[in-house]
């Protein structure tokens, strides 16, 4: 009789850690997957902000800069099919006026730009547009449109490129 005492004393208690031990795993999953979701969410935020403030400091060069369209082509954090898009405005910007093109950069969608960057202003993670406005100018802001391609997040629009009208920001 002591030895079926001794057993089922065991069981419960090899019952007792066990169910814990689940609980506890589900536990870190849940958390897990949370840290995980809250970590996707920021990506394409950060990679905005990656992306136009690097612009800025090609930019801010001047004359040591090089141009929009070779910038976003040796640029890793676009499409190709922003690429595309931009050479396609900025060559037909050309033929209209030979000398002047589009008379405003088409990626800060203006002449003139925070000197010293972006910061994050806004996302909506159901489109995946990007909200930034002026470390040193509030209330420039700018939108930018974020795919996740092959798991990475790349610029698919900013400025006047394959950007919607509605949403772009009115100067």
């Amino acid at each position: 009789m002591t030895s079926m005492k001794q057993i089922i004393f065991i069981l419960t208690i090899i019952l007792i850690v066990s169910c814990g031990q689940n609980t506890d795993k589900k536990k870190t999953k849940e958390i897990s997957s949370t840290e995980s979701k809250i970590q996707k969410d920021h990506k394409p935020v950060d990679k905005a902000v990656e992306f136009i403030n690097s612009y800025v400091d090609n930019c801010n060069k001047m004359k040591e800069s090089i141009g929009v369209v070779e910038w976003v082509n040796s640029n890793s954090m676009t499409t190709i099919r922003f690429k595309t898009e931009l050479k396609t405005v900025m060559e037909e910007a050309y033929k209209i006026e030979p000398e002047l093109g589009l008379n405003a950069d088409p990626i800060f969608d203006a002449q003139d730009y925070p000197e010293k960057g972006f910061e994050f202003d806004s996302f909506d993670s159901k489109t995946n547009f990007v909200v930034v406005k002026g470390k040193d100018w509030e209330d420039f802001k700018l939108t930018l449109k974020m795919v996740l391609e092959n798991d990475n997040w790349l610029v698919d629009g900013c400025g006047i490129i394959n950007i919607p009208i509605n949403k772009r920001i009115t100067r």
